[in-house]
């Protein structure tokens, strides 16, 4: 996927969230701002929109003196989705179908994003997806293919929504699957220390995919994490980041899990800013962002 013009301004946006936020200190505001401009002005618009912002958010935190500048709303966040996941906890794990309904939680857990304009309805989004139709749904092919693979890959999200992601994990009860997260702080997404926080190190295997991009650039990954992704014959790609980096990526039985929240691969895909989709790389050739 390639950089939009659109891509810049929700960027921007973000950055005067953090503002706002009091999430970098006032007296770096100015030059924060010149320094990204300055960027923005001499990017290659044919790199990935995960490149751009990896690389922004780098200046941001060198010139902020500020390694996690959402630290804060992090451990908040993470606080909030412990909560829910213990509330339909039972839900799950006492249904006819325990696999489907922590795929839907998983799913559900894709609403916990710091994006400028996306609102967060913890509650209100799992409630619609255990009760509604995924706008692609090929949930079927995935359990099957759990069954069968011998070599699974889980690419995790966001802090918060790895918390879904763990019960799903329990509910699949494999200890031999790998479970992926950034190698370092970026925006709202999981590290190692969100892994570790929630116990997932004890249910599976975990790594750091080398990289601190918002997503999947796998160019930029270490060697480690290519070798497993070479060696998976299942992954289960979770969120939108992740999706922009493999979407095109051809030859690997992908499923992604994620709610749209750029209006851009919405229209790319044909369906709508806030729909849900579990989708398979595989089933359908047109499935790629242009």
């Amino acid at each position: 996927m390639k950089t939009h013009f659109d891509c810049i301004t929700c960027m921007i946006n973000g950055l005067i969230s953090l503002f706002k936020q009091g999430l970098i200190e006032e007296k770096y505001h100015e030059t924060v701002i010149k320094e990204v401009l300055t960027y923005y002005a001499n990017i290659d618009y044919s790199e990935s929109p995960l490149l751009t912002n990896r690389n922004l958010h780098r200046v941001i935190r060198k010139i902020a003196n500020n390694p996690d500048p959402y630290k804060k709303l992090k451990d908040n966040m993470n606080k909030e989705a412990v909560k829910y996941c213990e509330k339909y906890r039972d839900l799950v794990l006492e249904s006819d179908n325990p696999l489907d309904k922590a795929l839907r939680l998983a799913v559900a857990g894709n609403i916990i994003d710091f994006g400028p304009g996306h609102s967060i309805e913890i509650e209100k989004t799992i409630e619609k997806i255990l009760n509604k139709d995924f706008a692609v749904d090929d949930s079927l092919e995935l359990f099957n293919d759990i069954k069968k693979a011998k070599n699974i890959l889980y690419l995790g999200d966001n802090t918060g929504e790895i918390v879904f992601d763990k019960l799903f994990l329990e509910v699949i009860g494999r200890s031999d699957i790998t479970f992926v997260v950034r190698n370092s702080p970026i925006l709202n997404d999981a590290t190692m220390e969100d892994v570790k926080l929630f116990g997932i190190d004890k249910l599976v295997k975990v790594m750091t995919n080398g990289d601190n991009a918002p997503g999947t650039l796998l160019e930029h990954t270490s060697p480690e994490f290519k070798e497993i992704f070479d060696k998976a014959d299942l992954i289960i790609s979770k969120g939108q980041g992740n999706f922009e980096g493999l979407s095109e990526f051809k030859g690997k039985n992908i499923y992604f899990l994620l709610m749209i929240k750029c209006h851009i691969v919405a229209e790319d895909l044909g369906l709508k800013k806030g729909d849900y989709i579990v989708k398979s790389a595989l089933k359908s050739k047109d499935f790629a962002v242009k």
